[in-house]
């Protein structure tokens, strides 16, 4: 089982309970205040418990999420009610080609997988089920900024008890790895680190052209010591 395939439960939920409702707030603001009112869907890729998905359709948009874990989206049923999501893996979409008239990606849910070819197959899946100059909104680290930052190790007090996390960088396939222990069990997660120059030829390869970049959700200009990498753009054709 891959480290996505375990992680992603009840712990992951219980450990990130700080990313609240208020955040999804500022940021789908930020996405509208970018992108505006969209004729069609809007797809929430990795969404999670579907927290931005809510706030989506508080600003307007019909919001379909999409995810792999099944008790991310069960918590967010449980929580929101009923929500149009889907269980999926994003290197394959269930959905037909240009479907969405918008696309939102938040909070590093990108670089998950092993291979070079399967996180650029996430891109190629994200153009096709977006129409034509449909707009986008993707949340990323910023390398530059994760690599001076790094802590090594830290210890949380949490519902679960104490959780230590130790981080580290692996040069050679430049991924950011932190290793999660809650009691007798243990985590992992992976993101591949890819900088704005490789994201960029990613996107323009998959006919994705990015607009702007910016360093954080109050719109600030991205550049190598911004907390994160945000790009906002569209399918070309």
């Amino acid at each position: 089982m891959t480290w996505y395939q375990e992680w992603f439960g009840e712990e992951y939920l219980e450990l990130y309970s700080y990313r609240d409702d208020d955040e999804a707030k500022q940021q789908v603001a930020f996405f509208k205040s970018q992108c505006g009112h969209l004729n069609g869907p809007v797809l929430d890729l990795a969404c999670g418990r579907g927290r931005h998905m809510q706030e989506l359709q508080a600003h307007g948009y019909r919001a379909i999420g999409c995810d792999l874990s099944y008790t991310m989206l069960r918590a967010g049923i449980a929580e929101y009610g009923p929500i149009a999501v889907t269980r999926a893996d994003m290197r394959q979409l269930p959905f037909c080609n240009a479907s969405f008239a918008g696309l939102v990606n938040f909070f590093t849910s990108f670089g998950y997988f092993a291979t070079e070819a399967e996180n650029l197959q996430v891109v190629r899946e994200m153009a096709r089920v977006l129409m034509p100059r449909a707009p986008f909104l993707f949340d990323y680290l910023n390398v530059h900024r994760e690599l001076e930052k790094l802590v090594q190790r830290e210890s949380r007090a949490t519902p679960l008890g104490e959780v230590n996390i130790e981080r580290w960088f692996d040069g050679s396939d430049r991924s950011f790895n932190k290793r999660i222990t809650i009691g007798h069990k243990r985590y992992l997660e992976r993101v591949r680190g890819y900088d704005l120059d490789e994201i960029s030829m990613m996107f323009t390869s998959c006919d994705l052209s990015i607009h702007t970049a910016f360093g954080d959700f109050t719109g600030a200009p991205y550049d190598h010591t911004s907390p994160r990498l945000i790009l906002v753009g569209s399918r070309m054709r």
